[in-house]
């Protein structure tokens, strides 16, 4: 059985493995949380369609683009929404054996995945490519290595951007048109043709690479007609049937697009690129604020956005190309029109840089294409050549495993919110240094040993290192010859159905203590923070702490206190709050004293889930001066808050005899956060002469909680409190 057992595993397909390989890293790197942002955007589109079968969803706090009837639409492609409807429905069948105080936070789990499956696939669909343009077996696995782990794309599959995809797509599309030379059947035009289609369906400027792969297929038919001796008619015909066939697919993608641009903003244009504006009044207008001197600069050489830099391994294409030009001319000068055009493309955006995003985003969907070439550096026919190369391409890997180790495990979103500023790779180290990690399954805490490590993830980390003993006996070995699709498929399931298991087992059940591990890491890079003297960061990470759910919540406000001192004045409780209540009977008002954060017990408002309604809790009034400022401040945590409205703490102003009122929203919370602080400033009308606070769910379900609520008046001897602002 032992002998049996090897056999098998020695006819195991290297793409089956390859592919379980990079996707056990990927799944143990990996955020599983969105924060704001377009990716939330596109997850809340592919909710809404499972949920209500619409394309319209809910407002976020940052995305409310009204189209049709006034309802909210994504402005983006339908291309990696669609990817995330399956990985939804299946957190949803997840979420009814493990239910959760929020949904989200399973089927953001479960649509997580999307990255790192695409990632892996790409991974393997490089191998493919490698192999079929003719390098050896050992080269083509160092490549997919070097691509996997030593540039910019593993980053970009831990969280939700669509890069990943484009990646795939863009050399899916070359890799079926390769397929259609190597074996001159027509029904690789039309997987060529759907895979372009679905990439402009994904990202609709991508459209600029279909003339490249039209060119590279029509020489392909004009090289087969003049090896089968057709004359001139007979090989424009040939061309003509050939590009149609690749073309017809885009041709109908693109129709679905416009017709999903009608249907949100009721004109076939609007919404197809990712603007409300026609495409060509959206391109014209990026390319007249654009600075093509700056971004050739910044992309190539910038500390913050160079690819050499977030892609090392790429540097070596610099020479590569023009060895790989002698031996497969064609492949080479298309790989080169579609860098240049995907290149020149982001010179003419004023955004070149990719935002707030780790390295240069938008160009990471090239990133195969500058890494496949490097193989006719390893296959130099000189030995003493060969082994430069290949010391250098080690070298450069190292790097660059370095580089992307930083980017995965950290946070692009926290560093913007507190630095406010795009990430950079030492902005990141700095961050890391201090503890501010960004992970599914790695944790930090300030009692015992430092790092922690889920058992999911550990389970992640052994299958990897089985896979990856696998691999290593296969280079040394070489092509593993005859393989056996069903001992692949086999093993794919077996892996993968292990990994499911230890995932509902140690990440969806015990969620709300994963959860608790990451708020107590943003405690620990805290303390770190201000032992080096950091205070803005330090207040800036335990907020996330307890916005988190720290179980060191005592001793994080302790820090707080000092860190964001808050002025002094009268304090309101919960028992104060419920002096008045306007609510419907399935609504609850009372105090919390098992969720509190101050542990004098919170007021808790709760709806149940289902319809929206309003509920209000007064506090009795105070009396105040005219013309005076004031600030109220307190916290507030929210769970489930997903109707129409959001819960709201708001003041109201009188002159005493319910006259001259004015109404003030002093916080708005929707969703499902952690303790978070709110201040809110008044300065009273002249016919104000006292102060209402009121707590309310506005036109929604959910359950809000609000604790530590103080109201005082602003002097010279009391100023206002602290709060958080950008670092730098």
């Amino acid at each position: 059985m032992r002998d049996s057992l090897k056999r098998s595993l020695n006819h195991i397909p290297t793409s089956i493995v390859l592919f379980l390989f990079f996707f056990s890293i990927y799944a143990f790197t990996m955020s599983g949380t969105i924060q704001y942002g377009d990716e939330i955007e596109k997850y809340r589109v592919a909710q809404s369609i499972v949920e209500r079968q619409d394309f319209s969803f809910r407002p976020t706090a940052m995305r409310n683009v009204a189209g049709v009837s006034g309802r909210t639409y994504s402005i983006y492609e339908l291309g990696q929404t669609l990817l995330e409807v399956p990985l939804y429905v299946l957190g949803k069948v997840i979420y009814c054996f493990f239910p959760l105080p929020d949904v989200n936070w399973i089927t953001m789990l479960v649509v997580g995945f999307l990255n790192p499956i695409l990632v892996a696939l790409a991974g393997v669909v490089l191998f493919k490519v490698c192999s079929s343009l003719g390098f050896r077996y050992q080269t083509s696995l160092v490549l997919t290595i070097l691509f996997g782990f030593g540039t910019i794309l593993w980053p970009y599959s831990s969280g939700f951007t669509r890069e990943p995809l484009l990646t795939l797509l863009l050399l899916l599309s070359f890799y079926t048109a390769y397929l259609f030379k190597t074996e001159a059947n027509v029904r690789w035009l039309l997987a060529a043709g759907i895979i372009a289609g679905y990439l402009v369906f994904s990202k609709f400027i991508h459209a600029m690479v279909i003339p490249f792969l039209m060119l590279y297929i029509a020489f392909l038919i004009l090289e087969n007609s003049e090896r089968a001796g057709a004359d001139a008619w007979g090989t424009t015909v040939d061309i003509a049937r050939g590009l149609g066939l690749f073309v017809l697919p885009a041709l109908l993608f693109l129709g679905l697009q416009g017709l999903y641009a009608l249907v949100r903003f009721g004109s076939v244009f609007s919404g197809i690129a990712g603007t409300r504006d026609a495409p060509w009044d959206w391109i014209l207008l990026l390319l007249s604020q654009s600075s093509p001197n700056s971004a050739v600069i910044g992309l190539l050489l910038s500390p913050e956005k160079s690819i050499f830099l977030y892609s090392p391994p790429v540097i070596l294409l610099l020479v590569a190309w023009f060895k790989w030009l002698e031996h497969q001319k064609a492949e080479a000068l298309l790989f080169l029109g579609l860098i240049a055009v995907e290149f020149g493309a982001v010179l003419g955006r004023p955004d070149w840089n990719g935002g707030t995003w780790w390295g240069p985003r938008y160009l990471v969907q090239i990133t195969p294409l500058l890494i496949i070439p490097v193989g006719i550096l390893l296959e130099s026919s000189n030995r003493v050549t060969r082994k430069i190369w290949w010391a250098v391409a080690t070298w450069l890997f190292a790097v660059g495993l370095l580089v992307q180790v930083v980017g995965t495990f950290g946070n692009v979103r926290d560093y913007l919110d507190i630095v406010g500023k795009g990430t950079s790779l030492t902005g990141q180290i700095d961050f890391l240094r201090h503890g501010a990690l960004e992970s599914l399954v790695v944790y930090l805490s300030p009692d015992g040993f430092p790092i922690q490590v889920n058992p999911y993830g550990l389970l992640l980390l052994l299958v990897a290192a089985l896979l990856g003993l696998w691999l290593i006996r296969s280079l040394q070995c070489g092509d593993v010859g005859t393989t056996s699709v069903r001992a692949g498929l086999a093993l794919l399931v077996l892996i993968l159905l292990v990994e499911f298991v230890a995932f509902l087992v140690w990440i969806v059940a015990p969620y709300p203590q994963v959860l608790v591990a990451n708020g107590n890491t943003k405690f620990v890079a805290g303390n770190l923070f201000l032992a080096d003297g950091r205070r803005c960061e330090a207040q800036a990470m335990y907020l996330l702490a307890l916005d988190r759910g720290t179980m060191y919540q005592r001793q994080a406000l302790e820090r707080l206190a000092e860190l964001l001192p808050r002025v002094e004045g009268v304090s309101i409780g919960a028992d104060d709050l419920m002096h008045e209540v306007e609510m419907p009977d399935d609504a609850t008002v009372t105090r919390d004293d098992r969720v509190t954060l101050l542990g004098d017990g919170a007021l808790r408002i709760s709806v149940p889930s289902g319809r929206d309604a309003i509920v209000i809790a007064v506090a009795s009034p105070f009396s105040v001066q005219p013309n005076q400022a004031y600030e109220i401040s307190g916290w507030m945590k929210t769970e489930g808050v997903y109707g129409s409205g959001y819960a709201v703490v708001t003041v109201f102003e009188d002159d005493g005899s319910w006259g001259g009122g004015r109404i003030s929203d002093l916080k708005i919370m929707d969703e499902t956060h952690g303790w978070q602080p709110w201040w809110g400033r008044v300065t009273t009308l002249p016919t104000t002469r006292r102060l209402f606070v009121k707590v309310s769910l506005w036109k929604t379900f959910g359950t809000v909680w609000v604790e530590g609520i103080r109201l005082a008046q602003i002097t010279n001897s009391a100023p206002l409190s602290a709060s958080p602002t950008p670092c730098r």
